[in-house]
């Protein structure tokens, strides 16, 4: 079960745009998994975030600010319905959390932790997941 900590940003405000309204990334639903995997092709990472999430919030920017750094193409999957079956499938406890794809296979994931959500030295650990190894490429 997903800790919630209601629909509140960091302001204490209601809002009515989610976080990832203005980031121009890919924004995923149920519909683009199947059987715990992503129906795209390619690198992937993909950031789970609830819109109700202030930590989901207050990381979207330096989430977004990835663009460009990576190997790979930058999605939000929206979770903001406690009931999306997402959070079932990929085991989703925090958000957000970051899940790398492999033409659809998941290869790395990273969590966020309580309160904090995604720090620098575990987006250090997602930027190693796309050393040649990981990543299929050649050099």
């Amino acid at each position: 079960m997903p800790y919630w900590i209601g629909k509140v940003v960091a302001s204490g405000k209601a809002s009515s745009q989610p976080p990832w309204a203005t980031t121009g990334l890919e924004i995923l639903g149920t519909s683009d998994f199947k059987d715990g995997r992503l129906n795209r092709p390619g690198l992937y990472a993909v950031c789970y975030g609830a819109e109700w999430c202030p930590v989901t919030r207050r990381f979207m920017p330096r989430f977004t600010a990835l663009s460009g750094q990576l190997p790979a193409t930058l999605a939000i999957a929206d979770i903001t319905d406690l009931n999306s079956p997402l959070w079932d499938v990929f085991r989703i406890r925090i958000t957000p959390s970051i899940i790398v794809f492999r033409d659809g296979e998941v290869i790395r994931r990273v969590d966020g932790k309580r309160f904090l959500g995604i720090t620098r030295a575990r987006l250090s650990v997602l930027k190693q997941t796309f050393s040649p190894a990981l990543t299929g490429s050649q050099s």
